[in-house]
């Protein structure tokens, strides 16, 4: 499995990003723990949402109809409605199926008051087991929205299209991954070059 860049955003203070191979790890484990983790995490990586994000999602801010969800930014960050990808439509046809009625929230409470969302801290457990099951250090379900913002990067989105992605108010947040990018590649070459001598 290839190394993931590095963990957490602790004393280093370093975004966690996963690699391709434990993203794909990952995705095999919520698919395997059933259509509403699967659903959960998908939105997560693909519109690279914070947790509090998805947890907020209402059943009425899917149009599946029009093929499109709205997504409520936190951090004072912008509402932006987006188109939903074919995949990401089934994985949500699929929950709602199965999904309790009763509640205004996409992902309902597992416990009392029904009527609330699932908390923060069900969901951060669930993306921590879920790692572990996949065999892969990650740490948050905020790797996901690193990850994702760290994949433009690399495939050349401008910091204007990323932070608009991200829903960031503001374009500085943005630049943190085009530097980490920088920063890997530079790190990378100083390896190869002082390998000779080490």
């Amino acid at each position: 499995m290839k190394r993931g860049r590095p963990v957490g955003t602790g004393t280093n203070g370093r975004a966690r990003y996963l690699s391709s191979d434990e993203l794909e790890a990952f995705f095999r484990a919520t698919k395997r723990g059933g259509k509403k983790w699967d659903l959960f995490f998908g939105l997560a990586f693909y519109f690279a949402m914070r947790v509090g994000e998805v947890v907020a999602l209402k059943v009425s801010d899917a149009n599946l109809s029009a093929h499109q969800l709205t997504i409520r930014a936190e951090k004072g960050g912008s509402c932006r409605t987006y188109d939903l990808p074919e995949r990401i439509e089934k994985k949500f046809r699929a929950w709602l199926k199965e999904r309790p009625d009763g509640n205004l929230f996409l992902f309902p409470s597992r416990t009392c008051p029904r009527t609330e969302p699932l908390s923060r801290v069900g969901a951060q457990k669930m993306f921590y087991e879920l790692s572990r099951k996949a065999g892969i250090g990650a740490h948050s379900v905020h790797d996901l929205r690193h990850t994702a913002a760290s994949m433009m990067a690399q495939a050349g989105d401008n910091v204007v299209q990323i932070a608009r992605w991200l829903r960031q108010k503001q374009v500085a947040s943005a630049e943190r991954y085009l530097s980490d990018i920088g920063r890997e590649k530079h790190e990378r070459d100083m390896e190869k070059r002082a390998s000779r001598f080490l």
